[in-house]
């Protein structure tokens, strides 16, 4: 499912708006607030869970082989398919994801970013861009900032995915 290019751009930016857009960010974006390394430790935090998650779960919606998840019985075939014990953890991934896939439907197309590091964790790799730049720079966060680095952590988003870096 979403394995072809079409749908892998899709899945990216869901997953974006999962790790890191819909977050306690947009909280700071509506206050503006300035980037600093608290900042920056915050948001690593919540990206690093969500990216946890990510990588256990995005395996079972990436190999299942129906893309069309409006039909129940579909849907149960995709949940029935994880083990037993993350099932309610993937319905709650699944719904976020899922909720995901109407958001930003304005924003560039993700480009292949630089490959992460050999030892990079996945949450630096993705905050190691414009999102560092601009709290090592005390940048306000507003909504030109909010532009230029969420354009930035889709493409790594997108890189990981594509790189197989979720399987």
């Amino acid at each position: 499912m979403y394995n072809d290019e079409k749908g892998r751009r899709i899945m990216a930016l869901s997953i974006t708006h999962y790790v890191y857009r819909n977050t306690r960010l947009e909280d700071f974006h509506a206050e503006c607030v300035q980037m600093d390394r608290n900042f920056y430790r915050i948001i690593y935090n919540t990206v690093r869970t969500k990216l946890k998650n990510v990588r256990e779960l995005q395996r079972y919606i990436d190999s299942f082989p129906d893309a069309d998840l409006t039909n129940k019985a579909t849907l149960d075939k995709l949940i029935n398919s994880v083990p037993k014990e993350l099932q309610l953890k993937f319905i709650r991934y699944l719904q976020d994801i899922m909720f995901g896939l109407f958001f930003g439907t304005n924003w560039d197309t993700a480009v292949q970013a630089e490959k992460i590091r050999a030892n990079q964790s996945y949450a630096n790799y993705v905050l190691a861009g414009k999102f560092n730049e601009c709290c090592q720079n005390g940048c306000v966060l507003n909504d030109a900032t909010m532009r230029i680095i969420n354009k930035d952590v889709h493409n790594r988003i997108y890189t990981l995915l594509t790189g197989g870096y979720f399987n």
